[in-house]
């Protein structure tokens, strides 16, 4: 396997398990995908609206359970990417040590753009991050590949 994404969120139930099944969808077996959360509780099922909206494009996020982060996955990690600048921020703050290799979904492109959190919304708003995160991770991967 080629690189190693780390996506990161709050919670790890929406936002990074959405890129993490995306970007699996995308890339193909040519990069790793993963996920964490800033404040994840350990073990929790992706939220139902997600599940929802990845079923609908063919991707299921049914095997996926939260985690927090850890050093050990950042130091695996090829590329730390959190869902928006104030996660970036917050994560150089604590580990330092990756700063050159981490940097938000957003910056890739174009639009220096975060990622919002539907966290509570409707289908539809999940619908929305969804589109924004996969207009993002093509982004990300012209910029990778």
């Amino acid at each position: 396997m080629g690189l190693k994404l780390l996506f990161i969120c709050t919670g790890n139930t929406c936002r990074s398990p959405m890129a993490e099944g995306l970007a699996r969808e995308l890339f193909g077996d040519s990069v790793q995908v993963s996920s964490a959360g800033m404040e994840a509780w350990e073990g929790t099922e992706a939220s139902l609206n997600a599940l929802e909206v990845l079923k609908e494009q063919n991707v299921d996020l049914s095997q996926h359970r939260s985690r927090k982060i850890r050093a050990d996955l950042l130091e695996n990690a090829d590329w730390i990417i959190p869902m928006t600048q104030a996660q970036e921020k917050l994560l150089l703050h604590i580990f330092p040590q990756y700063i050159s290799k981490t940097r938000f979904l957003g910056d890739w492109g174009e639009q220096k753009q975060d990622v919002r959190d539907p966290w509570g919304g409707s289908l539809e708003v999940y619908r929305q991050t969804a589109q924004e995160i996969s207009g993002l991770l093509k982004a990300l991967r012209e910029h990778l590949l």
